[in-house]
């Protein structure tokens, strides 16, 4: 029984390193493809929440302002702003990965606007902006990958000066939209001289940005995360965490949908762009920072998104 017991051990240790080549063998295309089918999948018997519906979102996705569209003008005005950061970036060749991954194609960047708080130069400096919850015991050369992407990141960070007027208008007409979504205690973060940073996110051939947490000290900073769709309609996937309670909202090209409270920091999201827009762009605008003080602005812990999702061992 013993020498019996050992075989199929080994039988399955064998099987299991097997597959693990298998996948790690497999192009990272047709991997991520399969994920975004298994996602779109599972998803399909997700509640979903009608668009500009705020009676329809449930008490542990509060502060979540659903898809609202966006005056024409404004979002104009938008397009813009994401074109003039792409551009800048594509003129230094400075991408970086969305995911942090040299392998990722997803692309992200990060422009600060005039009289804005991320304009500021001590803003700018208090942002770490790397991938969160790296294992640490999996890897000898972490600070070396963290210092790597960190310089790509700081690479894809733009300030930009002399915007036409348009840029200003549409975020404000952005902040009034959501004006009564956002949570009475975050209502001083949505505004333009609060914002930290406008992050274009580019799907660049692949249909899933999977779930994530925005860390509030890493590259998912902002109080307040308002997202728009520039180019392409998605679906984005919220999820509570630690239970299996999830919901999924459309976001068309032209509408915005806004992160505050409990939807940003206690709930995972997602976006599964939909099968003919895996070309699809979205424009964060990520407003106020945790553990900073803003003047004017009330001080945010970054413990109200951290006690979701940290253990002691993993706290930085």
């Amino acid at each position: 029984r013993d020498d019996l017991s050992l075989d199929n051990e080994n039988d399955a240790s064998s099987l299991h390193k097997a597959a693990i080549d298998t996948l790690l063998e497999t192009p990272t295309d047709v991997v991520e493809a399969a994920a975004a089918e298994a996602t779109r999948s599972k998803s399909e018997s997700w509640k979903e929440i009608p668009l500009s519906n705020k009676n329809e979102v449930p008490e542990w996705l509060k502060g979540l302002g659903t898809s609202k569209k966006i005056a024409d003008s404004h979002f104009q005005g938008l397009k813009l702003l994401h074109q003039t950061i792409k551009a800048n970036v594509d003129g230094n060749n400075s991408w970086a990965s969305w995911s942090g991954s040299n392998e990722d194609p997803r692309k992200r960047a990060f422009g600060f606007l005039p009289d804005t708080l991320g304009f500021q130069e001590t803003t700018r400096e208090f942002l770490d902006i790397s991938t969160p919850w790296k294992d640490k015991k999996d890897s000898k050369n972490v600070g070396i990958e963290d210092a790597e992407e960190r310089s790509r990141n700081n690479r894809a960070m733009v300030v930009l000066e002399n915007l036409p007027d348009s840029i200003k208008e549409a975020i404000q007409h952005v902040c009034e939209l959501f004006s009564d979504f956002v949570p009475e205690e975050f209502r001083s973060v949505l505004t333009y001289s609060s914002l930290i940073a406008a992050q274009p996110n580019l799907h660049c051939g692949r249909t899933l940005l999977p779930v994530h947490v925005d860390h509030p000290l890493k590259d998912g900073f902002g109080v307040v995360i308002v997202t728009v769709g520039i180019v392409g309609s998605g679906t984005i996937l919220l999820i509570k965490s630690a239970e299996d309670t999830a919901v999924k909202m459309q976001a068309p090209e032209g509408y915005a949908y806004m992160l505050s409270d409990k939807a940003r920091d206690s709930c995972s999201h997602g976006v599964l762009a939909h099968d003919d827009d895996d070309q699809r762009e979205s424009l964060n605008l990520r407003f106020g920072l945790h553990d900073f003080a803003m003047q004017g602005l009330p001080l945010i812990s970054s413990q109200k998104v951290l006690k979701y999702w940290e253990t002691p061992e993993e706290k930085y």
